[in-house]
C-alpha cells in the first residue's frame, strides 16, 4: 500500500511540474512578443519625436515671421498662437496614446491558459 501511494505522489509531482513547465514556456514566449512589440512602438515614437522637434524648430520662426509680415501682426501674437496650436495637439496626440496603450495587450494567452485552469480545477470532467 506504500509503494502505491508514493507512486502517485511522483506521479502527481511529476504532473505538476511538466505543467508549470508548459505554462513557463508560454510565458517566456508571450514575453519575448510583448517585448519585441514594446521596442517597436518605443523606436517608433522616439524617431516620430525627433524629426518633428527638429522640423518644426527650423521652419516655425519663418512661419511665424511669414504670417506676421504679410497679415500685420505683431510677431509675438503670431508665436503665442502657433504655442497654443501646438499645445492643443499635443493633448490630442496624448489622448490618442493613451487610448493605444488601453488596447495593447501583453501575456493574454498566458492569463487565458490560467483562467481555463482554474476552471478545470473548480469543475474537473467526469472520471478524473
Amino acid at each position: 500500500m506504500m509503494d502505491s501511494e508514493v507512486s502517485r505522489v511522483r506521479s502527481l509531482l511529476r504532473t505538476l511540474a511538466l505543467y508549470a513547465e508548459a505554462r513557463g514556456r508560454l510565458l517566456q514566449i508571450e514575453a519575448q512578443e510583448a517585448g519585441s512589440k514594446l521596442s517597436e512602438i518605443l523606436i517608433f515614437a522616439a524617431l516620430l519625436s525627433g524629426f518633428l522637434l527638429f522640423g518644426w524648430m527650423l521652419a516655425l520662426p519663418a512661419l511665424v515671421w511669414l504670417v506676421a509680415d504679410s497679415q500685420g501682426w505683431p510677431w509675438w501674437k503670431v508665436a503665442l498662437g502657433a504655442a497654443g496650436g501646438h499645445l492643443f495637439l499635443a493633448i490630442l496626440f496624448l489622448l490618442g496614446l493613451k487610448s493605444r496603450l488601453k488596447k495593447l495587450r501583453v501575456f493574454e494567452e498566458t492569463f487565458h491558459q490560467f483562467q481555463r485552469d482554474r476552471e478545470w480545477i473548480g469543475n474537473p470532467p467526469p472520471g478524473v
